[in-house]
């Protein structure tokens, strides 16, 4: 797995913001409706060990794979849209490019329904 050293975070954080803005709706939809499924079913293990073992640590424990299971699949939070604003700072990002993303199968000039 590869790191990134302190000097170079903030390109790497307007890397993953370009990426991220660039995404269509139809990418967007798709993989911040599987993360959402993956959290809540981290969620429903949480609570059932918790409920089981009466050991709230347990929980606390089983709560966390679930976001690890999201990073490590690639999929899309809200907050992966906070690096958006780095890439903006950079000037690698237009204005209009996270408000006009056309949807999978339509031109940038088309609206998007």
């Amino acid at each position: 797995m590869s790191s990134v050293k302190p000097d170079s975070l903030i390109d790497s954080l307007v890397d993953a913001g370009v990426v991220k803005a660039n995404l269509s709706i139809g990418q967007m939809l798709a993989r911040g409706t599987l993360a959402g499924a993956i959290l809540a079913c981290a969620t429903m293990v949480a609570f059932t060990a918790n409920i089981q073992t009466q050991l709230p640590l347990v929980g606390a424990v089983i709560f966390p794979v679930g976001f690890v299971i999201i990073v490590l699949l690639g999929l899309e939070l809200v907050t992966g849209s906070f690096k958006e604003p780095f890439a903006r700072s950079e000037r690698r990002l237009s204005g209009s490019a996270a408000r006009n993303r056309p949807s999978d199968g339509a031109k940038a000039s088309e609206p998007c329904v």
